[in-house]
């Protein structure tokens, strides 16, 4: 815009010279007329540059003018944006806690001896019924029939063995359960019986009578701490958690519904009339499955750091592959004598 003012006082100031210039005053008339013609033909050629000159100028304040590019507006912060960015702000800081707490609890997570021991048995055996089982039924020639067999062992199985090890660890709850209400009705009924219980617990240990009188009569002065002290010593038994069944039956049956479906994997990996071919990839998967577990299990399941030696780590890994392996031998054989009786050849 401030080029076009430019240019149109450029303009003006141009014409009036040009004006004043052709229209001299009164004594000039006396000059010659060669001088007025120049003097026409300069203010023609100045009226004529002005006019090109406005023209440029014209164009380039038009072509600047048909800009059509948006200018951004500057926003205008509101308390209410302030806020808002508070609150996201705020909202990723307790998300950020809540992982982190989260991340903790994991890293301070520990498995029990017992969560080991439920996830050995279910491995165990779905490492060795599982095996066996798709090996004999690989006799038939058809990975459809050992796919189907297989998986209808396997989800069988993770049942059987989940509910058997829930059962187990409430019959377990339920044990301990009796054993404290019975012991809590021994204090109440007869003290002398109680007496007489904290006495052989503690003597074999050599306690002197002076001092075991001493514990008995602290201990008389509670009956829950009496049935509790002859709970933990005298019976040996610990509470038991109240997930424990749940737990024991989940360990079990997901260990072997994860270790029973290593030996199924190479026939889902081959055409239907491959049988062979995957029983022997199956069979070399499993030897160094089972090896590894057994190698783990003992490493594991020592109490005492001698008693992890390399020599009873390798004996437990061959230990284990003797197992499946005899097992897998029987079935099959199992497997090929029935269908030769069923179907003899001739």
């Amino acid at each position: 815009m401030f080029v076009l003012l430019k240019n149109l006082v450029l303009h003006g100031n141009a014409t009036g010279r040009a004006k004043k210039a052709s229209a001299s005053p009164a004594e000039s008339n006396s000059t010659p007329s060669s001088t007025t013609g120049e003097s026409e033909g300069a203010a023609q050629d100045v009226e004529k540059g002005a006019e090109v000159h406005y023209a440029a100028s014209s164009s380039s304040a038009a072509a600047e003018s048909d800009d059509t590019t948006p200018v951004k507006e500057r926003k205008a912060y509101t308390p209410g944006t302030f806020s808002n960015a508070f609150a996201c702000l705020f909202s990723l800081s307790l998300l950020l806690s809540f992982f982190n707490q989260k991340s903790s609890a994991v890293r301070r997570f520990r498995p029990t001896p017992r969560m080991i021991s439920d996830a050995i048995i279910g491995i165990a055996d779905g490492m060795t019924v599982p095996f066996a089982l798709t090996a004999g039924l690989s006799t038939l020639g058809d990975t459809h029939i050992v796919q189907l067999g297989g998986m209808a062992e396997v989800v069988a199985g993770m049942i059987s063995m989940g509910v058997g090890g829930a059962l187990g660890a409430k019959a377990e709850a339920d044990g301990y359960k009796a054993k404290l209400a019975n012991t809590a009705r021994v204090v109440l009924k007869s003290s002398v019986e109680a007496v007489a219980m904290v006495h052989d617990t503690l003597a074999p240990y050599g306690i002197e009578l002076e001092q075991r009188n001493m514990i008995v009569d602290q201990l008389l002065k509670s009956s829950d701490q009496m049935v509790d002290w002859l709970m933990r010593f005298h019976h040996q038994e610990k509470e038991p958690d109240s997930s424990r069944p749940l737990a024991c039956g989940l360990t079990i049956g997901l260990g072997y519904a994860v270790a029973g479906l290593i030996p199924l994997i190479p026939y889902f990996c081959v055409k239907r009339d491959e049988v062979m071919l995957a029983l022997y990839i199956s069979i070399g998967v499993m030897a160094i499955a089972l090896f590894v577990f057994g190698y783990s299990k003992t490493y594991f399941l020592a109490e005492q750091p001698q008693d992890r030696t390399q020599r009873k780590m390798w004996a437990g890994g061959i230990w284990m592959l003797a197992i499946a392996g005899s097992a897998t031998a029987i079935a099959v054989g199992v497997v090929i004598g029935i269908n030769s009786n069923i179907h003899p050849t001739e």
